[in-house]
């Protein structure tokens, strides 16, 4: 008799936006909260509509990721006003020695202020005060699930972003990854497409690389020029595990920054001759962004590796960009002809 009413107890509804840390860490969440018996519902791509409305009830200083996370919240509370809960998790510190921007930290509180906003779902990520074992406890109160219960979808959220990571560091894409883990598909890579005779490293925040909308569909300009595009998540997990020190008197306290210089490390280093130019893209009134933009400029002249910033916010336009970036792809493969002509000539000279 138990047994029937647990399985057809209805499920808790939870509603999820399709905005800022899902770009990074949906598998995880997916698979948590799943785990615990609730049954998940996401807002669509971002639109024109949903960046419209983001922006109409977000202040002028917020940077335009913040905004769309708004308008998507809307859109979803619009969509689905039978949602038990929304989930808006509050990452404050991923690991002891860096912390979130103040703007994710704060998020369950700004949400809260708007429009027929259900009852938030909370998880909290701060590791410099409690682990994330003790969260998970506490999203399983809320509920109504034991603390074994909690532990189990815990440990098993953690093999399935595992298994997710493993298969972004055999170069899939970030994007079709995420549409297989929303369709509960396994993990396979999509066909083979011709490869491009450039290489790029597409530096930035998930949530500034992935949502096609806002970046006007970005990685698509670029192999559409011929080039192939290498992300963060691409890289191996052994770039990531020593600091950066940029100075004696200067520290970087920003995960997300931290895990970009980290990679731009590798990339003036042992893995320099890897790719043909980076490109950074960036928010519109994102702090520490700009800061660490202005030290790996400095850098990519140092080493003589092509270095493109492109600041993004809800005007940005097509043409524009498109420009720039057939501009800037255009004068690395002239380059790398030229390179290429000087060799041979040099190795005839010798013969």
């Amino acid at each position: 008799m138990e047994t029937e009413l647990r399985t057809t107890q209805k499920k808790v509804k939870v509603g999820i936006p399709r905005a800022l840390h899902f770009y990074r860490y949906f598998p995880f969440w997916k698979k948590l909260l799943e785990e615990l018996d609730c049954e998940l519902v996401l807002s669509p791509p971002t639109n024109k509509k949903i960046v419209e409305a983001g922006v109409t009830h977000g202040f002028g200083e917020l940077c335009i990721p913040v905004k769309i996370y708004y308008g998507q919240v809307l859109k979803l509370l619009r969509d689905h006003p039978d949602l038990d809960y929304l989930f808006v998790p509050r990452y404050v510190a991923e690991v002891k020695e860096a912390f979130f921007c103040p703007k994710f930290i704060s998020l369950p509180d700004i949400i809260k202020i708007l429009p027929g906003v259900p009852k938030i779902l909370n998880f909290e990520v701060n590791v410099k005060e409690f682990p994330i074992a003790t969260s998970v406890i506490e999203l399983g109160k809320e509920l109504g699930k034991t603390q074994n219960q909690s532990l189990k979808a815990y440990r098993e959220a953690q093999k399935y972003f595992g298994e997710y990571h493993t298969f972004l560091r055999n170069d899939a894409p970030v994007n079709h990854a995420l549409r297989l883990v929303e369709r509960n598909r396994p993990f396979t890579f999509p066909k083979k497409k011709d490869e491009g005779d450039l290489r790029f490293l597409l530096l930035g925040h998930a949530y500034n690389i992935f949502d096609t909308f806002i970046n006007l569909d970005f990685q698509k300009k670029l192999r559409d020029q011929g080039a192939n595009v290498l992300t963060i998540e691409n890289l191996p997990e052994s770039i990531f595990r020593v600091p950066v020190i940029i100075n004696k008197r200067l520290r970087n306290y920003w995960r997300h920054e931290e895990e970009i210089m980290q990679a731009i490390r590798y990339f003036l280093t042992k893995g320099r001759n890897e790719i043909d130019g980076v490109i950074f893209l960036i928010s519109f009134a994102c702090g520490p962004d700009s800061l660490i933009s202005e030290l790996i400029m400095r850098d990519m002249r140092v080493v003589g590796l092509p270095f493109l910033e492109i600041i993004m916010d809800e005007h940005s336009g097509e043409a524009g960009l498109l420009t720039r970036v057939e501009s800037f792809v255009e004068m690395i493969r002239r380059k790398k002809k030229k390179l290429e002509l000087d060799s041979m000539k040099n190795k005839k000279l010798k013969v």
